[in-house]
């Protein structure tokens, strides 16, 4: 080793050393000797401007040296750069990607950040999938770590999905069924009769399309990005729940799985960030649904935010995965009017608007008693009648912000705290059946 130090001469070849002279650290057990030398050699290749030494493993070393003496934070500030600068330089489909990311996603877990775990296994899951050679091992091991990621951070469907995985191609019949019955799904909620019409009009299009498609026919592109207007509380994560698996059972994506963030989730807080956070957020949705809620607050911030950068990285995102993502812009609908036009590109990328309007009250009474069904509630006639007198004034004292089946969920939330307290001494107490007096007291009065 002192021999290749004495020839290394140029500012590569030291750092190169001080790599080697890390790995021989590592492999003696001195974890402190070789994150020091590791320091040095990206330190060099920093000075010299060799970002495809950084992005090929050795920020990536850093990081795995960092974790390896208990510097958690440390290690995820160096692998978030890392696999930020492996994404850009060696493309989604590298194993070097595939490690950065593991590793930040391990650096993240230990930090108590599992929402941020579950992300980067995301990206490592889609660099691992396409990396060659091919690993079948490694890849079934980040997929089992992304899982179990999902599940940490409280994302079950997400982790379901990801099951999916290894799963074999859906049947045809398989692909039927899941379309009747997301359709079937659709129609049972309650109200939203012009949304579940222009859903009907969409898939009715895109199944012929399909069969003209098989026929060797030319086909218009059409679209599978969507706007979806209203107020909160409305349905509008639902049916976009309900359109990745509709656009599943066409074929037209392969797990069909929602992804939901917010301005949040795709806007970072330093220059060069933001575009790398779109990425990852994008490899997680694809070949399912990118749902944006309150996406107008990617332009509120004046003309240098960051969410404008946001914006622009999505469409490119878009195009780019056009074929494996479909993208929701969700809002208010005067703001999301304002988002449309502030960008060009906008309105022809999403050409489908659907409006989801208030519930009104009868409609808000039913959400009501769907929702204590499903929990093995009862009401007696009564209590229903007092609850239809409750809806109607929530309805007449709604204003722009009514919360709609929100709203109506915290109503039974305190209708049956209500009627806990009334009956929590009571023996012969039926603890199932609500009565007027419950729904008042949830009402106020």
């Amino acid at each position: 080793m002192g021999r290749l130090e004495q020839s290394a001469r140029t500012p590569v070849e030291r750092a190169g050393a001080a790599r080697l002279r890390a790995r021989l650290a590592a492999h003696a057990g001195d974890a402190e000797a070789a994150l020091g030398h590791l320091e040095r050699a990206v330190s060099g290749a920093r000075a010299v401007g060799r970002l495809d030494l950084l992005a090929g493993g050795w920020l990536a070393d850093l990081g795995a040296a960092r974790l390896a003496v208990g510097r958690a934070g440390d290690a995820r500030a160096v692998l978030h750069e890392a696999g930020a600068l492996a994404l850009r330089v060696r493309g989604e489909a590298d194993w070097a990607t595939a490690r950065a990311h593991r590793l930040l996603a391990d650096a993240a877990r230990r930090d108590g950040d599992a929402g941020a775990a579950a992300d980067a296994l995301a990206v490592a899951v889609r660099a691992a999938e396409a990396a060659q050679p091919a690993d079948p091992d490694v890849l079934g091991a980040i997929r089992g770590e992304h899982r179990a990621a999902l599940l940490s951070a409280g994302r079950g469907d997400e982790a379901r999905a990801a099951a999916g995985e290894e799963s074999a191609e859906p049947t045809p019949e398989e692909r039927r069924r899941d379309l009747e019955e997301a359709r079937a799904e659709l129609e049972a909620l309650v109200g939203l009769r012009g949304v579940k019409d222009e859903v009907a009009r969409i898939t009715d299009l895109l199944t012929v399309q399909a069969r003209r498609r098989e026929e060797g026919r030319r086909v218009p592109d059409s679209a599978m990005h969507l706007v979806f207007t209203g107020p909160p509380g409305t349905g509008k994560t639902t049916v976009a729940r309900l359109m990745g698996r509709i656009y599943r059972g066409l074929g037209l994506l392969r797990t069909g799985q929602l992804v939901e963030v917010d301005r949040a989730g795709l806007v970072a807080g330093y220059v060069g960030q933001t575009a790398t956070r779109v990425d990852e957020v994008v490899l997680r949705a694809l070949d399912g649904v990118l749902f944006v809620d309150e996406a107008y607050a990617l332009v509120q911030g004046g003309p240098t935010d960051f969410g404008h950068e946001a914006l622009a990285a999505l469409l490119k995102r878009m195009e780019d995965h056009r074929d494996r993502l479909a993208v929701v812009l969700a809002g208010y609908t005067a703001p999301m009017d304002a988002l449309l036009a502030s960008n060009p590109g906008l309105r022809s990328r999403f050409p489908t608007h659907l409006d989801f309007p208030s519930y009104a009250a009868d409609e808000l009474a039913e959400i009501f008693r769907r929702v204590a069904g499903g929990y093995d509630y009862r009401l007696t006639p009564e209590a229903d009648a007092r609850l239809v007198e409750v809806c109607a004034r929530m309805r007449a004292a709604a204003g722009a912000d009514f919360g709609n089946a929100r709203a109506v969920r915290n109503l039974f939330e305190d209708a049956i705290s209500a009627h806990a307290s009334r009956v929590v001494d009571r023996d012969d107490a039926d603890l199932s059946l609500l009565e007027a007096e419950d729904i008042a007291a949830a009402a106020g009065g």
